[in-house]
């Protein structure tokens, strides 16, 4: 297949989308308006010529047609149903495919009008919907979708890569270890998880590494100073899949604080190396967590029950050895990156059979 993507290059989990079919030997192109530098298959950069997203991308429409048409592929896919699927939907080609990736329907569908009618364009161009959780599907078919035209493929997690230390259970050395993996934006509340940490540290010796990065880091690390709790911090910051895979299997217990979100692929990613999961209790961390039976969840808004619940978790031995198989299960059974991408070809491959 000849596939054209449009979607933001500097962005890790658009990169593996679409390396994944150029590793299968499609030919593929990306083109983006945000940095390729280091892209490992053909891409492109189009320059914006003004200065706001939306008319930067408008005015520069007659240039990723030039690209389009001069690539002529057989299947358009755009990565992000704001901005990148309303410029794919005006490519007129078909069969286009549009992506959904989070906070384009359920941050972005609900702030504007323009917003929505972008995404009302794309999905209604679209001959195929891709979404990474059921909550994610919904909000798409509430924005004019059909059900029928949406498939789920979840960002799965490189099971080469995550996957349990040999002994299942890593060894409590210092004390409880609290890891949160998810970068330093304001969705993700790494706050909530700052203020825990005092309730905690006075309960029971503790480390919390924070791996990530963004425009919050300055912040949260004035916080933890002011707080007194410094030393008992790891700013990590972003780091490569390898060493995250690192830090998850030397931790205990796994934390997410987003306030929104699809399906994480953080979440998979510690679930597959044995971490316990605390998670905040909205409805895409539903889809796989499951209180007291594979992971716990909390409000959004509270470190005083962040707090008891991670001391909760970290109590009782045997419940946290069943919670880890149960999770081991999971993302054998569903989480896997190879096999939704797989499925995903096949769906690429049925539209050019009936379409």
């Amino acid at each position: 297949m000849r596939i054209a993507f449009t979607g933001d290059g500097s962005l890790g989990h658009i990169r593996r989308w679409v390396g994944y079919f150029h590793d299968r030997k499609h030919e593929v192109l990306l083109l983006s308006f945000e940095d390729i530098e280091g892209c490992t298959f053909p891409a492109v950069r189009i320059p914006r010529h003004l200065p706001t997203k939306l008319a930067g991308y408008l005015a520069s429409l007659p240039i990723v047609r030039k690209r389009i048409d001069e690539f002529r592929p057989d299947i358009v896919n755009s990565l992000y149903v704001t901005g990148y699927g309303l410029i794919g939907s005006l490519m007129n080609r078909r069969p286009f495919v549009v992506s959904a990736l989070g906070s384009d329907m359920l941050v972005d569908y609900p702030s504007s009008r323009i917003h929505r009618a972008q995404i009302r364009r794309a999905i209604g161009a679209a001959d195929l919907i891709t979404t990474d959780a059921d909550n994610l599907t919904e909000a798409v078919i509430a924005a004019g979708g059909a059900r029928e035209d949406t498939i789920k493929i979840i960002f799965g997690i490189d099971k080469s890569v995550f996957f349990p230390s040999e002994s299942r259970i890593p060894s409590r050395t210092g004390g409880l270890n609290i890891i949160s993996t998810r970068n330093l934006y304001d969705i993700y509340n790494i706050d909530l998880l700052v203020d825990a940490a005092k309730t905690v540290l006075s309960a029971t010796a503790a480390r919390f590494t924070i791996c990530g990065d963004g425009p919050e880091k300055e912040k949260l690390s004035r916080k933890v100073s002011d707080l007194g709790i410094l030393d008992y911090f790891d700013f990590a910051g972003r780091l490569a899949p390898e060493d995250i895979a690192e830090r998850l299997r030397d931790s205990d217990i796994y934390v997410s604080t987003s306030r929104s979100d699809s399906t994480s692929v953080s979440l998979l990613e510690a679930m597959a190396c044995g971490n316990i999961p605390v998670v905040t209790d909205i409805p895409a961390n539903r889809e796989w967590i499951k209180p007291g039976t594979n992971g716990f969840l909390v409000p959004v808004d509270s470190p005083e029950e962040l707090a008891r619940t991670l001391l909760e978790a970290a109590d009782d031995r045997e419940k946290t050895l069943e919670i880890r198989n149960t999770n081991f299960d999971i993302i054998r059974e569903k989480g896997s990156w190879d096999e939704n991408m797989r499925r995903l070809e096949g769906a690429f491959e049925d539209l050019l059979r009936t379409r």
